[in-house]
């Protein structure tokens, strides 16, 4: 009994996998049980028999990617920056944090991102990854005294578009996130 309980998890485990996979290179919405199937090596039958419908399915990829990714919370963000006072050293931690979530989750992330109308957990983690952002610039410049125009440069230059315009550049991460502190170091001093 184990031994098939073992082995249907694992089943279920390339089915999302391979779910999570497709979802990044066809889109969420194009995927369909077909593709699933033959990127999981297992019938169309085994996968409706495990996900019977996209209201299980892809609930069950989300909680994988937001386990990966590990987005902070508010309260989490707040704590990232306890201990830093220094306004540089703050800019270097925001560009750090955001841009290992990205480091952790960039094509999921960008999946959600062009596709929050696919489902409704779908939409609940878009708005999760922007809440979170959200709370590391606010958290990272709150002591800080800088304009809305300063906020708003800062969080376009931690965003996910950023990161990645980056990368395909051949920058590698420690790069990026030394190239975006010091343009924001820059824009920010002496405030």
């Amino acid at each position: 009994m184990h031994r098939r309980a073992a082995a249907a998890e694992e089943t279920r485990r390339r089915i999302v996998d391979a779910t999570r996979q497709l979802h990044t290179t066809l889109g969420i919405a194009a995927t369909r049980y077909d593709d699933i199937a033959e990127r999981a090596g297992v019938g169309v039958g085994t996968v409706y028999r495990h996900f019977p419908s996209l209201d299980e399915l892809i609930p069950a990829c989300g909680r994988i990617v937001m386990e990966t990714v590990a987005l902070p919370d508010a309260r989490a963000a707040r704590a990232l920056f306890a201990d830093v006072s220094a306004p540089q050293a703050r800019i270097e931690r925001l560009v750090r944090e955001a841009f290992a979530i990205y480091d952790r989750g960039a094509e999921e992330l960008s999946a959600i991102r062009r596709e929050p109308d696919a489902h409704p957990t779908v939409a609940q983690a878009a708005a999760e990854l922007e809440a979170s952002l959200a709370a590391l610039v606010d958290s990272a410049l709150e002591p800080l005294a800088v304009t809305d125009a300063d906020r708003r440069v800062v969080r376009a230059m931690v965003d996910l578009g950023t990161w990645q315009a980056l990368r395909d550049q051949g920058i590698s991460s420690a790069e990026a996130v030394d190239t975006v502190h010091g343009m924001l170091a820059a824009r920010t001093a002496g405030r």
